[in-house]
């Protein structure tokens, strides 16, 4: 072989292989909430009147939730309500599922970054069947909205779902909440 047909070779190679590590995403839309999502990903959307809720799924792979209350978040208070109903109350009985099930969790204060911004969270982890795992769950205000964003399952179902995970945090957005219309003057 010579070189040009070496090279030629090595370029196709690094091109397949680029290709094929780039996976194809949707885009979902609804109500305000958008984000991308691999194609291979099944989505659920299980929303109320009340909240936004989205599960992403694929066999072998952690389970992503996306949970976002349709209310406007305009104050500090009405916030740190959000949290405590939302991010706390699900964490804690993420939790109490855990020990329910003869297991010791562990909780670990986390961050990492939700549309462009960091995002506090907790790790919860513990051994079920012989097998680590748990569930990373974070929360962000979004255009005035509560943003919550959880992966669970094992730990080598949490590791294979990071590219999915990252397309999902990085991508999410929000409508802006609507601004009042001025009064017209008589």
């Amino acid at each position: 072989m010579n070189f040009k047909s070496l090279l030629l070779t090595v370029a196709v190679l690094v091109l397949l292989i680029t290709a094929l590590g780039q996976a194809e995403t949707r885009h979902f839309s609804k109500d305000g909430l958008s984000f991308d999502y691999p194609a291979n990903w099944q989505l659920m959307d299980q929303s109320t009147g009340q909240m936004q809720f989205i599960q992403l799924v694929r066999d072998g792979y952690a389970e992503i939730r996306i949970r976002v209350p349709r209310e406007w978040l305009k104050s500090l208070q009405k916030e740190a309500e959000a949290k405590k109903i939302i991010q706390d109350q699900y964490v804690d009985g993420f939790a109490k599922n855990v020990e329910s099930a003869g297991a010791r969790p562990k909780r670990t204060d986390v961050t990492t970054q939700i549309a462009g911004g960091d995002a506090p969270g907790v790790s919860i982890r513990a051994v079920l069947d012989g097998e680590p795992g748990g569930m990373d769950s974070y929360h962000r205000v979004v255009s005035d909205r509560f943003v919550n964003l959880s992966l669970m399952g094992s730990e080598k179902e949490i590791t294979k779902s990071t590219p999915a995970w990252d397309t999902i945090r990085n991508s999410i957005s929000l409508d802006p909440s609507p601004q009042p219309k001025p009064s017209p003057r008589l």
